[in-house]
């Protein structure tokens, strides 16, 4: 599952390149089914256009947040720079005392070891060197890339000493393909590069992919893969895909998606 929480500039930054690793909420109806291997896009305000994904680690429970903080170092829910009484003030500015009695307080432990980034593609350089192997395979490659700029289409990406270790790109709501004929509402998996290899990275993309397919009634995920893509072959295989067709000088590989009626 993937909640959304929306995060002030600064507590969005604690997370993303301090010591924050607790978020920390109301354990009210929104957050009392959290549980360790969901997920939380966090949405950076005002503007909510930078965004980053990452993996519940754990959840812990306390009666207020003057528990909470006797527990948990200051520097893993905010920053050395906020003293206890500033946070606590802070907190209790958006959820007060009557509130804490009344549902408790979370702490959500976050797996910030893998951050995934998600904006929108116009703030992305196409020199950034993971596409490298994207523009020596596909000779369209710029026309493609500058087709997502025009539709502002969103990327994921994580990031390792400023330079990208991996990037996804998706398309909802696939209807005039002719590489994955299967009617339906269809999930097109664009692109998914990982060069930081042995960190888990891509599984998490096939999770966010699955995550985002049930939240909007998909029928199928597909992708197209170069036939000598041995790796990405093998590994997309172990999550459930199977192969469709040829499409030109590629493998089309889908997975269906199966609902419960009710």
């Amino acid at each position: 599952m993937i909640y959304i929480m929306k995060l002030k500039e600064q507590y969005f930054n604690y997370i993303k390149y301090g010591t924050k690793e607790y978020e920390i909420r109301l354990n009210d109806e929104k957050r009392r089914n959290i549980k360790s291997g969901d997920y939380i896009e966090f949405q950076k305000e005002p503007f909510l256009e930078e965004k980053m994904l990452i993996m519940v680690d754990d959840i812990l429970r306390y009666d207020n947040f003057d528990k909470l903080l006797n527990n948990i170092n200051i520097d893993f829910l905010a920053d050395s720079s906020i003293t206890k009484k500033q946070l606590i003030l802070d907190l209790e500015n958006f959820y007060p005392i009557e509130k804490q009695k009344k549902h408790g307080i979370v702490a959500i432990k976050l797996k910030k070891d893998i951050i995934i980034n998600n904006t929108n593609i116009n703030n992305v350089s196409f020199n950034e060197k993971i596409f490298d192997n994207l523009k020596n395979n596909y000779v369209n490659f710029e026309c493609w890339f500058n087709k997502m700029k025009a539709n502002n289409t969103n990327i994921y990406y994580t990031m390792k000493d400023n330079n990208f270790t991996s990037v996804m790109i998706l398309k909802l709501g696939e209807t005039d393909s002719q590489q994955f004929l299967e009617k339906g509402n269809i999930l097109k998996i664009r692109t998914i590069l990982v060069s930081d290899k042995n960190k888990g990275i891509g599984k998490m993309y096939l999770n966010i992919v699955d995550e985002i397919a049930s939240s909007n009634n998909i029928d199928y995920i597909y992708l197209t893969i170069k036939n000598d893509n041995k790796e990405l072959i093998s590994f997309i295989k172990k999550h459930g895909y199977q192969k469709d067709n040829h499409y030109n000088d590629e493998l089309v590989y889908y997975k269906e998606l199966k609902w419960v009626q009710f």
